[in-house]
């Protein structure tokens, strides 16, 4: 494949253009390995990077997108042969490198993981970063002593992916969750996927109180602000936050009353792992953390590179929900 199709960021005069281009296979990226896509998930930050609404291309022209699976198709790495189904996320793609959003990625060997055994492509595709995100969390509330009897665990932004996947999860290892929306017209199918209440977040957040009923052993918070505020005075003695993301955004409001009363715990999480969390993580989530698909399947949207800029518009106006992914022509 000499030329490939690719959704390609620039800037000009001083605006963000996101457009589908041939591109040619000596513009790849340097890398030993390249790659054949067979999908990219498509994140919160990938949006914002397509359509220039925040900072996150560090330069231009760049192929968005944080995360690909694919397969192999040129080595000059012992580690990897043509034919070997691959796995890349984080190590700044599609920021300060190129990303998911072709149909060919090229890249170093250092940044690739093979799919484990026990997930398809396409199953590694619909976790992706959200998927690895969910595990990262659990993995530390166990860390700081979590066990399914320990309480309520709550998850904002439960419409989108991370707070699906994590409900899902969360589910099957055992835990009792609260789903935090503001879309009750999505309750049956939170519940369906395993959560044990349904909390219309737009009812509480504008509480003044310093500190609120406690409520919840631990937290998945995706969105930041006041919802992120609530969730934390809201937390049972010893509770844990687990910080995700921002999508309502950078900053929150709060006081020092859970932390000094309750012995409340907070922390932030990087999908940016080292590898051996990587492998630990991808591994669990191949095995005893594995996900009923079939449960999921309702919740995941797939799209052809001529649908995905239209689609980021629509999930930063926030009319999307669940899990998008990126397929190519190529993939099985």
């Amino acid at each position: 494949m000499n030329s490939y199709q690719a959704m390609v960021t620039r800037s000009v005069d001083n605006t963000i253009r996101s457009q589908i281009e041939s591109l040619q296979s000596g513009e790849l990226a340097p890398g030993e390995v390249r790659i054949q896509a067979h999908y990219a998930g498509v994140n919160y930050k990938d949006c914002l990077s397509l359509h220039g609404a925040a900072k996150i291309i560090t330069q231009f022209p760049r192929v968005a997108g944080i995360e690909v699976v694919g397969e192999v198709i040129e080595s000059r790495s012992e580690q990897f042969l043509p034919g070997d189904r691959v796995l890349s996320h984080g190590f700044q793609r599609g920021i300060e490198v190129d990303g998911g959003f072709a149909e060919l990625v090229q890249a170093p060997a250092a940044h690739l993981q093979a799919i484990p055994a026990g997930l398809s492509a396409e199953q590694v595709a619909i976790l992706g970063v959200p998927g690895f995100t969910a595990a990262m969390a659990l993995e530390r509330f166990e860390e700081l002593g979590l066990k399914p009897d320990s309480g309520l665990v709550a998850v904002s932004g439960a419409g989108g992916a991370v707070g699906r996947l994590a409900i899902h999860m969360l589910h099957r290892a055992g835990y009792r969750t609260a789903a935090l929306t503001r879309k009750l017209g999505n309750e049956a199918a939170l519940r369906a996927l395993g959560a044990s209440e349904v909390i219309d977040i737009s009812q509480v957040i504008d509480s003044k109180r310093p500190i609120e009923k406690p409520q919840f052993a631990a937290a998945i918070d995706n969105v930041g602000g006041a919802v992120l505020s609530w969730m934390l005075r809201s937390l049972a003695d010893g509770g844990l936050l687990a910080s995700v993301g921002n999508a309502s955004g950078n900053s929150f409001d709060g006081s020092v009353l859970p932390f000094i009363m309750r012995r409340a715990q907070m922390f932030g999480i990087v999908a940016n792992a080292p590898w051996p969390q990587r492998r630990r993580l991808w591994d669990k989530l191949a095995g005893d953390w594995k996900p009923d698909f079939a449960a999921l399947q309702p919740h995941v949207r797939f799209i052809g590179l001529n649908d995905l800029l239209a689609h980021a518009g629509r999930q930063l106006e926030g009319a999307t929900s669940g899990r998008t992914v990126l397929r190519f022509g190529a993939a099985g």
